[in-house]
């Protein structure tokens, strides 16, 4: 899905204070806050190590021991989703972090300049693009190997294409207006202007992008770990939770379900938030 309107900035005050007035991106800004919460104090929350080991109580259900049951190595449950959380949040933000960076900054320079710039650098681009995202990130990750840096890697070469886009689309409009017309001609430097007047002017599509790209980042890194091309044993992640349940299924469905539903929670906030985040930007809202 891609957002691309034009506005000006508007203060962090005034975009909360719009979330009042909308109840699912009031919601989904609450299920984000408290999954940055949870992630950032995962050794507070934590009731035991996420690699701790108990032979005697593998595969426990739910108790009151360990409140959402325990895995095949006697590992709670519980205390591996916190930690999780702590990864999967990392990797979908550094990945949505480093497109947004290096996708705006092509988008800009395409937009700005144009004719064989824009040309070399949309067609490198549309060429990204073209791939399916998920066998794209599978591919390099395959290529690079199994580690946390390539999924971060991998995920953020799929990105680079939507923002490069949205960038270049609203750099098109914003080059031609009066403002930046009167600092051309008062001699400002051209990398003055497009950082000081082109990116403050393009940034709300590119937040609201990114807040929405986030949910698929956290996705991603999930199935790369559920492929066992992400981060790898003993660090815990939702996905290789999900990898480890495959083999008890029937007899410990809560290996699943859990991880399963921290994904489905997680990635509901961030859409939530990302509707809201364009509602508040949109002027056709």
């Amino acid at each position: 899905m891609t957002v691309a309107v034009l506005m000006r900035p508007k203060g962090i005050t005034n975009v909360l204070r719009g979330f009042t007035g909308n109840p699912r991106a009031a919601v989904g800004l609450g299920l984000v806050v408290l999954a940055v919460v949870v992630a950032i104090g995962a050794p507070i929350f934590a009731p035991f190590a996420p690699d701790q080991l108990d032979f005697i109580n593998t595969l426990a259900p739910p108790s009151s021991d360990h409140w959402l049951g325990t895995d095949e190595l006697g590992r709670d449950v519980l205390s591996r989703i916190i930690h999780g959380a702590r990864t999967s949040l990392v990797v979908g933000a550094l990945s949505v972090v480093v497109a947004a960076l290096i996708g705006t900054a092509a988008g800009i320079v395409a937009g700005y300049f144009g004719k064989a710039y824009d040309a070399l650098i949309m067609r490198i681009m549309d060429i990204v693009f073209a791939f399916p995202s998920i066998l794209l990130a599978l591919a390099i990750a395959a290529v690079l190997g199994p580690s946390l840096t390539n999924a971060v890697l991998a995920i953020s070469v799929v990105n680079l294409p939507v923002f490069a886009r949205i960038a270049r689309a609203q750099t098109l409009v914003v080059r031609q207006l009066e403002f930046v017309e009167a600092k051309r001609a008062l001699g400002f430097g051209t990398f003055n202007i497009l950082s000081r007047t082109i990116l403050p002017n393009i940034m709300p599509p590119i937040i609201v992008q990114g807040s929405l790209l986030f949910a698929s980042a956290i996705i991603t890194e999930s199935y790369l770990s559920f492929l066992g091309l992400g981060a790898q044993p003993p660090l815990a992640t939702w996905g290789n939770m999900l990898r480890n349940a495959i083999g008890f299924m029937e007899l410990a469905p809560w290996l699943a379900l859990f991880p399963g539903f921290a994904i489905f929670i997680t990635v509901f906030g961030c859409n939530l938030l990302g509707d809201g985040l364009r509602d508040r930007f949109d002027p056709r809202h």
